[in-house]
């Protein structure tokens, strides 16, 4: 039953993988590898953790999504400052972040890591991220971003500060600290949640068929393989 699936192979029981399903879905805060050994009794921390990030392997955004009408572009640094690594950001690791601006709230976001917060790298997630026609982009006054003139989408200079802020609180509270080789599944589960917070009651169907859906990952393949 399980063959082709992120269950694949797997020797933890099915009733703690849907546990798994469970926390990431319905718990607003997600749940740290260590607090779900913990509640659910798996052996080891190895088996919590390998088992979580498989769940997250299945919740990246579609590829073909793309934002559109008023989206807030922005960029952002996560995680402490690394000794000897000067100028902007300090070495930490560098989120772009595009987000649909409602009447009273959020709509869809996209969250990246980007290596280098440089003027291309944000371009392109810009350009990736956002339907041109009818776009506006606000972003702030930094001088990468007027490159988005020539990606024919209006730009006007705003913060999407919000996001950012539940992100880095999140992270700090659930899992005080992520690693930046693993930083984009956590971003992808925040992203996950955050898009259908209004649909509480359908996301642990709709997590469970995104691990049906994705091909088996492997430890190795897991530890090995650095997103974003």
């Amino acid at each position: 039953m399980t063959a082709g699936t992120i269950f694949h192979g797997t020797r933890v029981p099915l009733r703690v993988g849907f546990l798994g399903v469970f926390f990431l879905a319905r718990h607003k805060k997600g749940i740290s590898a260590r607090q779900f050994q913990r509640d659910t009794g798996v052996g080891n921390y190895q088996t919590a953790w390998t088992l979580l990030h498989k769940l997250r392997s299945g919740l990246a955004t579609q590829s073909a999504l793309r934002l559109k009408g008023a989206v807030e572009a922005d960029e952002t640094y996560i995680g402490g400052h690394r000794p000897g690594r000067l100028g902007r950001g300090g070495g930490k690791t560098g989120v772009a972040i595009a987000v649909e601006r409602r009447a009273r709230t959020a709509g869809s976001v996209l969250l990246a890591v980007i290596p280098r917060v440089t003027t291309a790298a944000l371009t392109s997630f810009v350009h990736a991220s956002v339907q041109p026609e009818p776009s506006t982009v606000f972003t702030d006054a930094w001088g990468a971003y007027v490159a988005l003139r020539d990606l024919d989408i209006d730009h006007r200079p705003r913060w999407a500060h919000t996001v950012f802020g539940n992100l880095k609180t999140w992270l700090r509270g659930t899992f005080h600290g992520v690693s930046p080789k693993h930083l984009q599944r956590y971003l992808d589960e925040f992203v996950f949640r955050f898009d259908r917070r209004w649909q509480e009651t359908e996301l642990f169907i709709r997590v469970l068929h995104r691990a049906l859906d994705t091909a088996p990952l492997p430890y190795h393949r897991l530890t090995a393989e650095r997103i974003g």
